[in-house]
Parts: structure tokens; C-alpha cells; sequence
């Protein structure tokens, strides 16, 4: 199929039909994709400042932004824009059918992705990013910029260096890292499972039954509390319910804090330090009913 391409350098709409994929790469601004009923794919250009943003479009995949060539990914896009010193901002809207998968990277621009049903991985330096009512494989992945994720449905995989991320919805399993940034999943189902990787990143989830989950804690300093439970001291520990349908947690932590709680629950404001009641180290063998420490 012949290659379409523009050069768009102020406010313009473009339509096109047959698109099955969309790359968005866009240093600052703002970026919004979000889907649609019409099988029809709109992109308006409200603004350009400095850099001409390039549109193409080949055999299903359409690509706009900053960056036309898309062959290094979305690694390669921010590696390459992050430290670009001029002026390349714009205000893009892009309406596409809901199945379509989505590629968006931006430096220091916002983004929203609303909508969508396929395959989405978003990636930022520092720009803020707003995920919702999305549904399908989801990947996020953010370096010092706030990410949020509202109402989704399905596997979730996100890595954040500094930025606090905030995920919510129907999700099957999340496997989530962080070096600082705080991470908080409010799950309306219970998932199979969640892993998860902190250096001094707090976690906090909240899932309907914390009873049902059965944790696999490693920790240095942090505190891990498990339904109200506290695990605590060197080495790691096993949490097992008694059911035999469970939600399978691993968690690895230097010393950030990890609290998993259920739906009824709510994370007091004067809990206990990791010496106070209910707390026992790597010795304390069959103090805690249902605890298997690992030493």
C-alpha cells in the first residue's frame, strides 16, 4: 500500500480509514487519544509550536508526532527527545475505533488514552498520563511523571522509576515495579496474581478480599501487612489462606511499606511500627497462624 504523509505546522484535521494501529510520539503539549464509534480515524492538530508534527500512514498503522520513524520504539523516542533543548509542542487529538492498539510516548507532554479495547503500552519522561475505561493488555511505563489508570479491564504491567502511579479496575494480574514512586492498585476484582518490585516505593493494595491472598514477601526494612497482618524482620515470609482459591502476591522490597487490604478496610492513621503488636521477626517459627517464614 502507497505511504500518505503530512507535514502539519498549524491547526488541521486529517481522516482516515482501514487504521488498525496508532504511534503517537509527542515531546511537550498535550496528547489525547481516545476511541470512537465510527470506523472512521480523526486526528486534529489544534496547535504546533516550533517542530512541524508528521503524520504518515502504511498498511494499517498510523504514525503521528515529533518522531515519524518509528523503528527504535518507544525507548528510543524518549532517549533520543529528552534532553532537546527547542521548541517542539502541540495540541493533538487523535478519535480512533476502540480495537485499535495504541503506541504513546511523550517527554514532558500530558496524555489521555480513553476508551480503547486493544493492546496499549504509554510511556513518559515527566509528563503526566490518564488512562480510562480502557480495556485489553495495558503497559505503562513513566520515569518521573504521574500515571493514573481508571476502570480497566485486564493484565496491567507498569515500571516507574520516581513517579507515583495510581491503578484501578476489573484487572486479571498487575505486575508492577519501582524504584521511589509510590504505587497504589484499588481492584474491583480479585486477581490471579500481582508481583511486585520496590526499592523505597510504598505499595498499597486494595482488592475485595485480602483474606484470599497468599503472599510471598521478601523485605529489609519495609513492612509488608497482609489483611491486617504484619510480616515483618529479615529474610521473607509465606502467607497462605486456608481456601483453596487464592490471589497469588509476590513482593520484593528494600524498604518501602506494602499493605494489602481488603474492601471494608481502611489503612489506619496511627498503625503500629514494625515492633509493635502482631509484628514478629524471622524467628518467631508458628507465632503467626497460616505464616511460613523463610530463613
Amino acid at each position: 500500500m502507497t505511504e500518505q504523509s503530512w507535514t502539519v505546522t498549524g491547526p488541521q484535521t486529517i481522516e482516515l480509514g482501514g487504521v488498525t494501529a496508532v504511534h503517537a510520539h509527542l515531546v511537550d503539549g498535550r496528547l489525547d487519544v481516545v476511541a470512537r464509534e465510527d470506523a472512521v480515524t480523526r486526528v486534529e492538530v489544534y496547535s504546533v509550536d516550533g517542530r512541524a508534527i508528521e503524520v504518515t500512514f502504511r498498511d494499517g498503522q498510523l504514525v503521528v508526532g515529533h518522531e515519524p520513524n518509528t523503528s527504535g520504539g518507544l525507548a528510543g523516542f524518549l532517549k533520543r527527545w529528552t534532553d532537546f533543548g527547542g521548541s517542539a509542542r502541540a495540541d493533538i487529538h487523535i478519535a480512533v475505533p476502540a480495537r485499535v492498539d495504541t503506541r504513546i510516548g511523550t517527554v514532558r507532554a500530558e496524555a489521555l488514552v480513553s476508551g480503547t479495547e486493544g493492546e496499549a503500552k504509554i510511556s513518559t519522561a515527566s509528563g503526566s498520563l490518564l488512562v480510562s475505561r480502557t480495556s485489553g493488555p495495558l503497559t505503562l511505563t513513566n520515569v518521573s511523571g504521574e500515571a493514573t489508570v481508571r476502570d480497566h479491564e485486564g493484565p496491567i504491567t507498569s515500571t516507574t522509576v520516581s513517579g507515583d502511579v495510581v491503578l484501578s479496575g476489573a484487572v486479571e494480574h498487575v505486575t508492577s515495579s519501582t524504584v521511589s514512586g509510590d504505587v497504589t492498585m484499588d481492584l474491583t476484582t480479585q486477581p490471579d496474581w500481582i508481583k511486585t518490585n520496590s526499592v523505597s516505593g510504598d505499595l498499597l493494595v486494595r482488592l475485595p478480599d485480602a483474606a484470599g491472598v497468599e503472599a510471598h514477601a521478601s523485605a529489609i526494612s519495609g513492612r509488608v501487612t497482609v489483611g491486617g497482618m504484619q510480616v515483618g524482620g529479615r529474610g521473607g515470609a509465606v502467607v497462605r489462606p486456608a481456601r483453596a482459591e487464592r490471589t497469588h502476591l509476590r513482593v520484593s522490597t528494600v524498604s518501602g511499606d506494602v499493605t494489602v487490604l481488603g474492601a471494608s478496610r481502611h489503612v489506619p492513621d496511627d498503625a503500629p511500627g514494625p515492633e509493635g503488636p502482631g509484628v514478629h521477626g524471622a524467628g518467631a517459627s508458628g507465632a503467626v497462624p497460616g505464616v511460613s517464614w523463610i530463613v
